[in-house]
């Protein structure tokens, strides 16, 4: 609940410290599902922190988990025109004048995103029937959640099922630009006094300057044998009508699987990139079988852009 008084609640110190412990203007969010695929909530431990510090290689496995129900799904870009409100409390007014409050009103968000691919818009929207919250981020790189009862975790703030929505705005000519217009409402049952803040300081690296996962989409291209194939790896679902924009550099064998039918792991001895995007596969001599092949590398850094695949379908012949 976002703190309303319960009966026989005594009265409460109201001492505050010369340095507060505040979050400046939210820049992005962290999405996560409440609960992961085990029924367990997701949270940041407080066993988690190195000497105290959320380390970069705890945040890089967070943005790469290969379970998603335990993923951090950080928002592009940043966030601007931020207008935090509340809903109205709601109260009983009696003929007497007299007046009781019923219910507090709750958090909400409204925010939006700057000259960005509309397609983001579709991909918000469709994780926000799920059972999610969100980790505030600042101006500063700080990060705010609701920290358990025992101060042993830290979750990410529950977003009301039902109230979020993210739409593209055209730009006005002379006006405005294009943007993507995001708003929500925090759940009644996020407990406003139990909420904490790591502060950037604590933090490795620079949230706002991460970019989440980019999708990649392979297709085959050319003619399959029996030791060797070829794919193109290029962004989906970006870009204009048409537009193939490549995804380079990947030649490293370790950054690719492949499965054969019978589920063996064949790890190619050779990855090359004949033109942008375009790779070319050399592997041990498969005759007639089916091959899975996806991309699975993962960045140095938190900060180095990172890259998930579909699943693409190879058969020898």
């Amino acid at each position: 609940m976002s703190g309303f008084c319960k009966c026989g609640d005594g009265q409460e110190n109201l001492g505050v410290l010369g340095c507060p412990r505040i979050l400046e203007s939210v820049k992005k969010h962290i999405r996560v599902n409440t609960f992961d695929s085990q029924g367990n909530r997701n949270s940041i431990l407080l066993t988690d922190l190195v000497n105290g510090k959320l380390t970069d290689a705890y945040i890089l496995g967070k943005l790469t988990e290969e379970d998603s129900s335990k993923r951090w799904y950080i928002t592009p870009k940043a966030y601007e025109n931020v207008e935090p409100s509340r809903t109205d409390s709601t109260f009983e007014d009696f003929s007497s004048g007299a007046r009781v409050k019923i219910d507090t009103g709750v958090k909400e968000f409204t925010g939006i995103i700057p000259q960005t691919d509309g397609q983001i818009a579709s991909k918000l929207n469709k994780g926000a029937c799920s059972s999610f919250g969100n980790y505030e981020i600042d101006t500063n790189g700080s990060l705010k959640g609701e920290m358990s009862t025992d101060g042993t975790e830290l979750y990410p703030m529950t977003v009301a099922q039902g109230s979020y929505e993210a739409v593209e705005i055209e730009p006005v000519e002379g006006s405005s630009v294009q943007r993507i217009s995001i708003t929500f409402q925090y759940d009644k049952t996020v407990n406003e006094g139990q909420l904490r803040i790591i502060q950037s300081d604590d933090i490795d690296v620079d949230l706002l300057k991460i970019n989440g996962i980019l999708d990649g989409d392979l297709e085959e291209t050319g003619t399959a044998t029996a030791t060797s194939f070829s794919a193109i790896f290029s962004i989906d679902c970006f870009g204009y009508w048409g537009e193939v924009i490549p995804i380079e550099g990947q030649t490293e064998p370790s950054d690719w699987l492949i499965v054969d039918s019978g589920l063996n792991v064949i790890v190619p001895s050779l990855v090359s990139e004949s033109v942008a995007g375009q790779y070319e596969f050399t592997i041990t001599s498969t005759p007639a079988e089916t091959l899975s092949v996806s991309y699975v590398g993962v960045p140095d850094s938190s900060l180095d852009q990172a890259f998930e695949s579909d699943v693409l379908t190879i058969t020898t012949p």
